[in-house]
């Protein structure tokens, strides 16, 4: 069998499997068609979906303006491309340069042969070229293949364009179930054009630059013919979680590769697969008979297409971790550029990239509240306050000016913060590191009770794995694809501590593990962006883990705080030790989450620094969930924490264990992840005991011996870091104090309301009893 043999085959073997998931979504897909039709675009897609879709055509609108005047840096302006060429009727011009770097992919002859072409392919950066896995299914299929840029119709008929060798051997990572292949390309063309000449099609990992409704124009190579543009009769009509898209269309055969873009030439999916009309089991052909194999493919009557998300692909490439370093580069360089370019545009308006609170149009879409179509004006309220006018319309001069103003602030951008590759030779957790030489003061890490561990993540031989960082180590709850539990040394010694502030470090980055699947972490465009004003919550806290005896282990493991195993929401006042500084409505706020260890780390005396702190969600099936596009996520409302110190008690250093339980779910209640917004959370210290029966994380029977509250079923409500249970503090006498577990009840401190603080079995329970 040849190689396009091979192709074909395998292309209908990705047809099928189209076939499959459009079948299984019928039900799903006249439903978005019929609350389409009802209620116009959006009324199909999720209420967040919508008003990030708003906020980011308001921004790009804006980004247009500021072109048009001189001033949108020029670095968004080359990363957001073909989108800001919009106009009143731009589909000739604006597809055009979003099709300059679309490609044919051909099969190379020898002399005097003229090369056949099988697929469609794009550049993603200057260098990779992005097609079907069933294209290039393995390195050695795309030998003997080339890029044929602009072989496409002109005046003078059918230019045959340029061709350069696809370079596998340089680069080539590909995934089957995505149905996506990256591959290199020699940089000149052998009559010596540059591969630069054609610029590339930015992968940007949003996942709200489309509603369901809205058009999905593919350019495209069909049949390996001249390039054609498919821009009618073609709506999105279904978004799956699984990281596909079907949108119809009743013009030709999508072809294998292409990519499909949005109404502003947005790129949103890799096309790769046709769907044919199936009726009684069998595939119809074009003459309303029934197609039989060996029947030419453009005799099937095509209905539909399926596309795999862009999203699904940047979250595939993001999760892997080559060995060659030259190639983990060429990705590197892709992977900087897949960030939303609306961000950029609003971090320069001191916005933030949220779904904004409330969305103030002309025609609202009253099951939203926001507007489903495209109003002359948008206004924005809450955190986001920006004005915004479509092209359409002139721009009051002052509102231009002042964001034209904000553009010439902008800097080079800031490199991000850097990451040891070698996660081979990560220590991970100590349990001796309180005192290498007492046995009685070690801490072992948590495990996970017998009824829970089917949830945990397990390695090749079905144990659960533990995955080590630089002073931490963590399991995942694989249900979940969130934290299980960590376990950290913590050293508060200054001179173990960074010199610098924060930011030289370089600006933070998130980024998955790639020693798990990335299907077992989520994503920041899943949930994190699109959920709005929370915290992409670490779990094990940055400034805890930043210490070290050199600043090169210093700045790792504060860089492996950043992997998305340590993320959880959280919201910003419960997340930070002191919000106030990120924003004046938190002024005179502790967030506890890091409150907890800073008091307890007071009462250990100068001559002791170290602390074990073990720590995570608390993940109920109970839990509340959202589904921005990527399938529904469940998020955590309660988290846990236990803080192990060796004070000197009596002229010996014995273990002491605090265990705490912190909820939002008043919070999250009362305004929702939409609109996250500070409000009052419950915090208790609660027994070890207790803990175990709430997460399904047990502990050594050191720390329950350790634990202030052993045997005790209270759970005690603090204000505040003082009113922790067994922390060493200094009287006023000079003395000093175990706090009240040597207090009377008589002597507990007051909340504002005059009412003790003790654990109340009737009190209303926003977190777990």
């Amino acid at each position: 069998m040849g190689q396009f043999e091979r192709f074909k085959e395998a292309r209908r073997a990705a047809q099928q499997a189209a076939l499959g998931r459009w079948i299984e979504r019928t039900e799903q897909r006249e439903q978005n068609k019929q609350q389409v039709a009802a209620a116009g675009i959006g009324a199909a897609d999720s209420p967040q979906r919508n008003a990030r879709f708003q906020l980011r055509e308001a921004t790009l609108a804006q980004a247009r303006e500021l072109r048009a005047i001189g001033r949108l840096p020029i670095g968004i302006e080359r990363k957001i491309g073909p989108t800001l060429d919009i106009v009143s009727f731009p589909e000739n011009e604006t597809a055009r340069k979003a099709g300059r770097p679309v490609a044919r992919v051909v099969l190379l002859g020898g002399d005097g042969t003229q090369a056949e072409g099988i697929a469609t392919a794009f550049l993603a950066s200057p260098q990779l070229l992005m097609t079907n896995h069933h294209v290039f299914p393995s390195r050695s299929a795309a030998h003997g293949t080339g890029a044929n840029f602009l072989f496409e119709r002109s005046e003078r008929g059918i230019e045959t364009g340029v061709t350069f060798e696809i370079d596998p051997d340089a680069f080539y990572v590909a995934d089957e179930a995505l149905d996506v292949a990256l591959v290199a390309v020699k940089p000149r063309s052998v009559d010596g054009h540059s591969l630069s000449e054609y610029g590339s099609i930015t992968l940007i990992e949003a996942t709200s630059k489309i509603l369901i409704g809205q058009p999905v124009n593919i350019i495209q190579h069909p049949e390996g013919g001249p390039k054609q543009y498919a821009v009618a009769h073609n709506r999105l009509v279904d978004i799956l979680a699984a990281g596909f898209l079907h949108y119809e269309t009743d013009t030709l055969e999508g072809s294998s590769g292409s990519p499909a873009f949005s109404k502003s030439w947005e790129l949103v999916a890799l096309h790769h697969a046709s769907i044919p009309e199936y009726r009684d089991g069998r595939v119809v052909a074009v003459d309303g008979g029934f197609w039989e194999e060996g029947m030419p493919d453009d005799k099937v009557h095509w209905i539909a297409n399926e596309g795999t998300r862009i999203s699904a692909i940047v979250k595939f490439l993001a999760g892997l971790q080559l060995d060659n370093l030259a190639q983990q580069e060429m990705l590197g360089d892709l992977l900087k550029t897949t960030t939303d370019p609306v961000d950029d545009l609003l971090s320069l308006q001191g916005a933030t990239a949220a779904p904004p609170p409330n969305v103030i149009a002309s025609d609202s879409f009253t099951r939203l509240g926001v507007s489903t179509m495209a109003p002359n004006q948008f206004t924005f309220s809450g955190p986001v306050n920006i004005h915004v006018y479509a092209a359409s319309q002139a721009a009051p001069v002052s509102s231009v000016q002042q964001v034209a103003t904000d553009a010439q602030k902008l800097i080079a951008v800031e490199a991000p913060i850097r990451f040891d590759r070698d996660y081979q030779n990560r220590e991970g957790y100590d349990p001796t590191f309180l005192d290498a030489d007492n046995p009685d003061l070690q801490v072992p890490a948590p495990n996970v009770v017998s009824e829970r561990l089917d949830e945990i993540l397990t390695d090749r031989k079905g144990k659960p794995l533990v995955l080590k960082y630089h002073h931490f180590e963590l399991a995942m709850n694989e249900r979940r694809r969130l934290q299980m539990w960590s376990a950290a040394n913590v050293d508060y010694a200054p001179e173990r501590k960074h010199k610098g502030d924060r930011k030289s470090f370089g600006s933070d980055k998130w980024v998955p593990d790639p020693r798990i699947p990335a299907a077992a972490q989520i994503f920041d465009s899943e949930f994190y962006k699109p959920a709005g004003n929370i915290d992409r919550g670490h779990i094990v806290r940055r400034e805890d883990n930043a210490w070290g005896d050199d600043e090169t282990e210093i700045e790792f493991a504060n860089s492996d705080t950043f992997h998305w195993t340590n993320c959880t929401p959280q919201h910003e006042a419960f997340n930070q030790s002191n919000p106030a500084r990120n924003d004046a409505a938190y002024r005179g706020m502790k967030g506890l989450w890091g409150d907890f260890e800073n008091y307890v780390q007071k009462g250990l005396g100068d001559e002791d620094t170290k602390a074990c702190i073990l720590a995570g969600p608390v993940l109920d099936k109970r839990d509340p969930s959202a589904d921005f596009g990527a399938g529904a996520i469940q998020y955590p409302l309660n988290f846990w924490k236990v803080v192990v110190v060796a004070p000197q008690i009596d002229g010996m250093r014995v273990l002491r264990a605090y265990g705490f339980l912190l909820s939002q779910a008043d919070v999250v209640e009362r305004f929702g992840i939409e609109v996250f917004q500070p409000g009052r959370f419950r915090q208790h210290q609660v027994s070890l005991q207790r803990l175990t029966e709430l997460t399904g994380v047990s502990f050594d029977d050191a720390l329950h011996a350790a634990d202030p509250l052993k045997g005790s079923g209270e759970r005690i409500d603090i204000v505040d870091g003082s009113e922790i249970r067994g922390v060493r503090r200094k009287l006023r006498n000079g003395k000093e104090s175990l706090g009240r577990a040597n207090a009377t009840p008589q002597e507990w401190p007051r909340q504002q309301d005059g009412s003790k603080l003790v654990a109340s079995k009737t009190a209303k329970a926003a977190a777990p009893k």
